[in-house]
């Protein structure tokens, strides 16, 4: 091949390069999770955003969901517009909540014999026990003990569903079916 086709290959690629280089390292841009609270005062409601951009993949450990939540609810002045609900976005973001939700599924009472014979269209009934457990709304409202807000229920939708051993933190839990997604929010009300 000669060096001018050669050439014409590399250095666009090079350039290329350069300019990822450039744009990710040069300017600032932080590659990092950068998770916030994004209000909507025009919906009474806001929404925990894992990272600045929704072109990043970023999971939310439980120390930083508290530590987010936490800071937002603290740092809200007391003349702003109330908020009625926290969308937290998919469970699967946060990987202890995701596990939290299948080991809860195991733990009850005949779960891979019910789950077993519901049909798809009945699974959801099984997975509203699970998400409607109260451990599970007692760790999401952590972060408002303290503050002027209550963490009042859990709501969901679009529940997914996968093998135990994949989602639970029981990795030998066998191919029983359990919920390990869905899309959450948390009802708030005032604290009285």
């Amino acid at each position: 091949m000669p060096t001018s086709a050669v050439s014409r290959h590399i250095l666009p690629l090079c350039l290329g390069i350069s300019l990822i280089a450039f744009l990710t390292m040069g300017s600032g841009i932080a590659l990092a999770c950068t998770p916030f609270i994004e209000e909507h005062p025009s919906w009474s409601s806001a929404s925990f955003r894992p990272h600045t951009t929704a072109f990043e993949h970023c999971e939310v450990d439980e120390e930083t969901y508290l530590r987010i939540v936490s800071q937002w609810l603290r740092n809200r002045p007391a003349d702003a517009a109330a908020v009625s609900s926290l969308s937290l976005g998919r469970v699967i973001a946060y990987p202890w909540l995701s596990r939290h939700i299948a080991d809860s599924a195991l733990g009850k009472a005949d779960w891979a014999a019910r789950i077993s014979r519901a049909k798809p269209v009945d699974r959801g009934k099984l997975a509203a026990e699970v998400l409607r457990d109260p451990t599970l709304l007692q760790r999401l409202a952590i972060p408002f003990e303290d503050t002027p807000y209550l963490a009042s229920s859990v709501s969901f939708e679009k529940v997914l569903f996968g093998k135990a051993d994949a989602y639970s933190s029981n990795s030998n839990a066998g191919a029983v079916i359990v919920p390990f997604d869905a899309q959450l929010w948390l009802r708030i009300t005032p604290r009285n």
